[in-house]
């Protein structure tokens, strides 16, 4: 969020008359000159005003006139942004309100004399964030960084103040914001939705993908004082953490599952193919009897 101080008005360094002779020849359009009669009358002269700045009806100022004071009034625009927390079901989401603001009004800025201008445009903007807040629960719908666009992007007028400010992007942010708007859900994740938590969220996901066995690695992780327990588990689910990880190990787990009248088959089929290649094969009685098998022994001799 945007923190100096933002003085746009400031009173002038020389006397009226000197004053007025500066701003004449200076062309600048970026900042304006307010002259402050002895009955009270601001006047404003500037070389060349912005868009949509009020100039006044009073007469021009005058090298000899009587002015109790000058001051500069700085036109230009001036960027800031506003840090902003939306609470939504899957959690806070972080945003950065973008904005451009300036004096659309330097006689009415020299009589209220603000300290900070952003002070005043960030006071306004946050009414008008709880107002969109108010509503929108009102019609059921969720304040989002889009629906805050489609309403703030006009141009709003702070005529007390003669400053005007308009909202030109809504963008996420990865810290944590300093205004919280929207009711969390009952069901909201106990953290801010930043980076670091969606590179955890991450980092769990794949854990999980990963099994029983890096479940329990995380759990002793976090918990380091409980690995009895954890042995334990290890233990007595040793299915669950045994991993089957190449084809060989499935391989065999197939194979002995197999029925007698199958793996006679599968014999068959291997020794055909072994006698194919070239291979030394028994001879095919003493490659399977009935009663043994391929982990056992035929006549004598081993398969």
């Amino acid at each position: 969020m945007t923190t100096e101080r933002s003085s746009v008005c400031a009173r002038a360094p020389h006397s009226p008359w000197r004053e007025i002779l500066r701003q004449r020849w200076s062309g600048r359009r970026d900042r304006t000159l307010v002259l402050v009669a002895a009955n009270g009358v601001h006047h404003v002269l500037g070389s060349g005003e912005r868009d949509g700045t009020i100039v006044r009806d009073e007469p021009a100022p005058s090298l000899f006139a009587r002015y109790d004071g000058a001051f500069l009034v700085d036109l230009a625009e001036r960027s800031a942004t506003h840090a902003v927390t939306l609470a939504t079901a899957y959690g806070d989401e972080p945003v950065d309100v973008c904005l451009l603001w300036w004096v659309h009004d330097p006689a009415q800025v020299v009589r209220t004399r603000p300290t900070d201008g952003w002070d005043t445009v960030r006071r306004d903007l946050n009414r008008r964030l709880r107002r969109l807040e108010e509503s929108c629960e009102a019609d059921g719908q969720g304040l989002s960084a889009s629906v805050m666009m489609q309403h703030l992007a006009a141009s709003f007028p702070l005529d007390e103040a003669g400053l005007t400010y308009r909202v030109t992007d809504v963008r996420a942010r990865d810290e944590e914001g300093e205004v919280r708007l929207g009711r969390a859900s009952a069901a909201e994740a106990p953290f801010a939705w930043t980076a670091d938590r969606r590179e955890e969220y991450r980092f769990c996901l794949e854990a999980v993908r990963n099994g029983p066995v890096s479940l329990a690695a995380l759990w002793l992780l976090r918990h380091p004082d409980q690995v009895n327990q954890v042995l334990d588990w290890s233990v007595q689910n040793q299915r669950l953490i045994r991993q089957e990880t190449t084809w060989q190990d499935e391989m065999a787990g197939l194979l002995g599952k197999l029925s007698d009248e199958e793996r006679r088959e599968l014999s068959e089929l291997l020794r055909d193919r072994l006698d194919a290649l070239g291979r030394r094969v028994p001879k095919q009685q003493e490659a399977w009897t009935h009663s043994s098998g391929l982990d056992g022994a035929a006549n004598g001799k081993a398969l």
